[in-house]
This record gives structure tokens, C-alpha cells and sequence, in this order.
């Protein structure tokens, strides 16, 4: 086990960042699914189920709104339907994206963490009990990150993309430094000084990557969509357009969001990563663990 150790308490440059990002996923994959599975398989069906419903109820609405055009006082009360819809499914959505997803991330902090403590190997109860105890946590983290990235990008773009790099780095401060929030909040700024735009590019660089990926899965229900619309225009049935939206769609609306969160797992270890590559240039931390592991041998 220990010759396929992954050191993260170490600078690396953007492509190993990505490389050592690959390399621990690939050969953590099992762990990391059980663990998942157990902290967030349901925040993750409920996720499912809250998409699968945004979908469906807002696709199927606009067809019924297109259908009644003719109507004045149909369209007045459609209009009011649609809305309602998408207003619906979104707040459900929202809540149910960032229960998951502070879920996810805490997950995968307490998985890394465990991997460093035990030289390898990950513990799932021990990351389990962390979970437990600091998704909260995490969830309270997610949104102060998104109202000030909104707000900053509401403001002038510019500032949103600023400061949401730099306290993307919160999780990782919160995790392995052992600070509250508000510590992990101020720390964030002192500790990406002079290295924003590295940072920047790495998150980039990975972003664009998991966006890539996660098209593999949106391709089946694009084709699906563009396959149906077809057969019911030969068929001439679009005096019902809603029939688009049936179980098929569902299902394979399903399988695209199940695919796109789960690749952002990549990006979370990414973000792991570029923070031990700010730290060990501020601290040096690595360098002491082996000063002193040598020294107890």
C-alpha cells in the first residue's frame, strides 16, 4: 500500500494537481463509493427526485402554455401555472442540491483526511462519525460561499469569480486545519496571497474537464428528446407536446444528473489538492512531518 501512497502535503504545478487528482480517485474508487453511499446516497435520491420533478413539471407547463396561446384568459392563468411551477421546483431543487452537496463535500474532505492519517488507507466508519458530526457545517459554508460569489458577480462579474476561488478553499481550512467557519473564512484570504491566479487556473482547468465528462451523460436524453420530437412530428401529434416528457425522458434526466455530481467529485480532490499546494508554500508542513518522521525512527 504505502509505494502507491499519494503525498498531498507537497507543492505540485497545475498538471500534477490534475494528474495526483486521477491517480487518488482511480485507486480510492471503491472506498469513496461506499463511503458516499452511506453519508450521501439519500441526499442524493432526494437530489434525483428534485431535478427529475424541475424537469418534468417546467418542460411539461411551457407545452401546456404554448397549447392555450389562443386563449387570452388560459394564457393569463397558464402563465401563472408556469411560474408557480418553476418557482416550486426550484426552491425544492435548491435545498436538495445543497443538502447533497454539502454531503458530497464534506465526504470527501473526511475521506482525504482519513487516507493521510492512517498512510493509504480510508476508514469509513471514522469518516462516517466526521460527516456526522460537520456536514451542518459544510451546508452553513456552502451558502455564505454562494451569497458572496452572487453578490460579487452581481456587483461586476470580476469580484464573484474572486472571491469565489479563493473561499472555495474554506472546505478544505475548515477540514484539515481544524478552525471554525469564520477562522477558515479569514485564513482563506491570507493563505491564497500572491497565488490567486495558480489557483484560478487549476480550478479552471478541472472545471472544464468535469464539464466535458459530464456531456457523456446528457447525451442519452438529448437524443432521446431530439428522437421523439421527431416521431411525434411524422406522427402528427404535437396538439400534445407534452407526451415528450414521459418516462424515458424521466429516466434518462435521472441518469445525466446522477453522472454530472458524481464527476464533480473531481473537482472537489482538485480543490484538495491546490490547497495543499498553498499550504506547503506558506507552512511547509510536509517537510516537518518528515523531519520528525525520520527523527522517531
Amino acid at each position: 500500500m504505502f509505494d502507491k501512497y499519494i503525498q498531498f502535503k507537497r507543492e505540485r504545478e497545475i498538471g500534477e494537481i490534475l494528474s495526483d487528482t486521477f491517480k487518488f480517485i482511480r485507486e480510492n474508487i471503491k472506498p469513496l463509493f461506499k463511503i458516499l453511499t452511506k453519508t450521501a446516497g439519500v441526499p442524493f435520491i432526494i437530489l434525483v427526485f428534485a431535478i427529475t420533478y424541475y424537469s418534468y413539471t417546467t418542460g411539461k407547463q411551457s407545452f401546456d402554455l404554448m397549447s392555450i396561446l389562443n386563449d387570452s384568459q388560459q394564457v393569463s392563468d397558464g402563465i401563472l401555472d408556469f411560474y408557480f411551477s418553476i418557482f416550486l421546483g426550484a426552491i425544492i431543487m435548491l435545498i436538495a442540491s445543497a443538502v447533497f452537496y454539502a454531503f458530497l463535500v464534506s465526504t470527501i474532505h473526511y475521506a482525504v483526511k482519513s487516507y493521510m492519517k492512517n498512510e493509504g488507507t480510508i476508514l469509513i466508519e471514522e469518516v462516517s462519525l466526521d460527516v456526522k458530526q460537520n456536514w451542518l457545517n459544510y451546508l452553513g459554508m456552502s451558502f455564505i460561499i454562494g451569497i458572496l460569489t452572487f453578490i460579487g458577480i452581481m456587483l461586476c462579474f470580476l469580484p464573484g469569480i474572486y472571491i469565489g476561488v479563493i473561499l472555495t478553499l474554506m472546505y478544505s481550512i475548515y477540514a484539515f486545519n481544524n478552525l471554525s467557519i469564520g477562522e477558515s473564512f479569514s485564513y482563506s484570504f491570507q493563505l491564497i496571497k500572491s497565488n490567486w491566479w495558480m489557483s484560478f487556473f487549476a480550478m479552471l482547468i478541472t472545471y472544464i474537464l468535469v464539464y466535458i465528462l459530464s456531456l457523456i451523460f446528457q447525451l442519452p436524453a438529448i437524443i432521446y428528446m431530439f428522437v421523439k420530437g421527431f416521431a411525434i412530428s411524422q406522427e402528427g401529434s404535437l396538439s400534445d407536446p407534452s407526451s415528450m416528457f414521459d418516462w424515458g425522458y424521466v429516466i434518462l434526466t435521472a441518469i445525466s444528473s446522477i453522472g454530472q455530481y458524481l464527476f464533480y467529485i473531481i473537482f472537489i480532490v482538485a480543490c484538495i489538492f491546490i490547497y495543499f499546494n498553498l499550504n506547503e508554500k506558506k507552512n511547509q508542513t510536509g517537510m516537518y512531518d518528515e523531519i520528525n518522521s525520520l527523527g522517531n525512527r
